[in-house]
């Protein structure tokens, strides 16, 4: 199964920094584009891990545009990125199968 995130690129002064506005706390960083993709889609699968482990909802995806105003008062001057992310979404955390294994 899988899950579509709006995602925003950045293009700063030393590379690219990314984020998923539905999914709060993660984040990618790579001198490319490329490199600052495929960090946030790590991050993204971490944090859906993470939440599986301790049993709460995923984020759901609802965003379909960005506020830039909200993060950035002159966005006139910066350099953005958007696009949809595709990510699986994992059956469950590799750590919950090791706790639930180590408790049969």
């Amino acid at each position: 199964m899988t899950r579509t995130y709006l995602v925003v690129f950045e293009k700063g002064s030393d590379g690219w920094s990314a984020f998923a506005p539905d999914v709060p706390g993660t984040g990618g960083l790579g001198e490319t584009v490329d490199e600052a993709r495929k960090s946030l889609q790590e991050g993204i699968g971490y944090a859906l891990e993470y939440a599986i482990a301790e049993g709460k909802s995923l984020p759901e995806a609802k965003s379909t545009s960005v506020d830039f105003s909200e993060f950035d008062p002159d966005p006139g001057k910066s350099h953005y990125e958007i696009e949809w992310m595709t990510v699986e979404i994992p059956q469950s955390a590799p750590h919950a199968r090791d706790a639930a294994q180590r408790a049969a």
